[in-house]
């Protein structure tokens, strides 16, 4: 049997993403597709639009066979550790051949050679990138302007150099670079499936019918939340999920997730906070400082944000505080091979064989006696990450007055779905 993996968020599955599941069982002639998905917070440092499970029914119904979970400490990171967490998931597949991923270019060769260029990170390279960094800039400017210096001084090349910079600055050819360096770091035979993006761009706010994306619906609803104001936005199937979990259960309350950060930010001592997954020089000072005299956590970030630390990366970094994400977890994921236990969200109950089929290389997590009896020390921190995740997640709901059914992740039932 041979799987297609998607890394994905899915937040919400909409018409791109459906299209996109097709094309990649048809383009890697797959017998199924695996979803690696993000739990109830994700790689933009908040709160799912819907939880989980939920996400990965509408990911089933769209024509996935299986969902796993990305680890909540990872898919919180940045771009760089999110791939790098799918893809060792996937490498943990015999079956997974290939690894499926949006793109704005055609030209999967440059793409290719910019991945393995920064995955190689010659000295040259480095010291530039250093000397931009230590200029305040963020790593994408940063990035952007050694290359710049090393093309200029004939130091580097590559095949089309008018090519390169277009290519870096849209989100998804970054994403996709991230995903083909962490195959060629972990030596993967897993095949890359290149799938062009061309009408909205994942980050837009414009709504476009059937091409608008997941920033924009998400934006619609927050605006009128009302599941009836996106029905025409996304596939019927994903509509009649997400009507009936906003009926249930609401949405996540973002002003109550923001005085929950802002109360772990003033009461968090300094030596703690500095402890927090990408919080280096000096930050978590800087945070303290500014929240003495701010209520708000939006008001706060914007205080705090600077040219090194952008909008979006403070913004994980105060999940990673609300969540107990430390910098010792996510660095683990760089040393190990694979990861302590796969969590199975859910699969289509229509394709039977491919659990009887399927062969991983670590604990593969589909009911509670596949839980292990003496978890490693990792194990049980990302284990425990998960359960503060659910336990926030569920809290900031703002129609469910009792948490129905609630166990901690390890335990909690895998969905059998059709």
């Amino acid at each position: 049997m041979k799987i297609c993996a998607i890394i994905c968020e899915y937040n919400p599955l909409h018409y791109g993403h459906l299209k996109h599941i097709e094309d990649s069982k048809k383009l890697s002639g797959a017998d199924a597709v695996m979803c690696i998905m993000a739990g109830n917070f994700v790689q933009r440092g908040e709160p799912a639009l819907i939880n989980k499970y939920v996400r990965a029914r509408m990911a089933l119904d769209a024509g996935a066979d299986i969902v796993v979970q990305l680890p909540t400490a990872y898919a919180c990171s940045s771009a760089e550790t999110f791939a790098l967490a799918g893809v060792k998931i996937a490498n943990s597949f015999d079956n997974v051949t290939h690894l499926s991923f949006g793109c704005e270019t055609k030209n999967h060769e440059l793409l290719q050679e910019l991945a393995k260029f920064f995955a190689d990170e010659p000295q040259e390279y480095k010291d530039a990138l250093k000397k931009y960094l230590d200029e305040g800039n963020s790593l994408v400017v940063s990035r952007e302007k050694a290359l710049e210096e090393l093309i200029k001084n004939d130091v580097i090349e590559f095949s089309e150099i008018t090519e390169v910079f277009n290519i870096l600055r849209k989100p998804n050819n970054i994403l996709a670079i991230e995903y083909l360096k962490a195959l060629y770091r972990t030596n993967s035979k897993i095949q890359p499936i290149f799938s062009l993006r061309e009408n909205s761009d994942y980050l837009s706010d414009v709504i476009n019918g059937k091409d608008t994306s997941a920033t924009a619906i998400r934006a619609k609803l927050s605006s009128k939340p009302r599941a009836s104001a996106v029905k025409r936005l996304i596939p019927a199937t994903s509509y009649k999920l997400l009507k009936d979990e906003m009926k249930s259960s609401g949405l996540p309350d973002l002003k109550l997730y923001s005085d929950i950060a802002m109360y772990m930010i003033k009461t968090t001592p300094a030596e703690e906070l500095a402890k927090i997954y990408d919080v280096t020089e000096g930050l978590e000072n800087r945070f303290k400082e500014k929240a003495t005299k701010i209520k708000d956590l939006n008001t706060l970030l914007l205080e705090v944000k600077s040219k090194r630390y952008t909008y979006t990366r403070l913004k994980r970094i105060v999940t990673a505080l609300v969540l107990g994400i430390n910098k010792d977890c996510v660095e683990e994921l760089y040393k190990m091979k694979q990861l302590p236990f796969i969590k199975v969200l859910g699969f289509n109950n229509n394709n039977q064989s491919l659990l009887n089929e399927i062969n991983c290389n670590t604990n593969l997590i589909i009911r509670n006696s596949n839980v292990v009896d003496k978890p490693s020390k990792l194990y049980k921190n990302l284990a425990q990450i998960e359960d503060n995740a659910n336990a926030v997640y569920n809290q900031l709901l703002t129609k469910t007055s009792a948490i129905t059914d609630y166990a901690p992740d390890l335990y909690t039932k895998t969905i059998v779905y059709k």
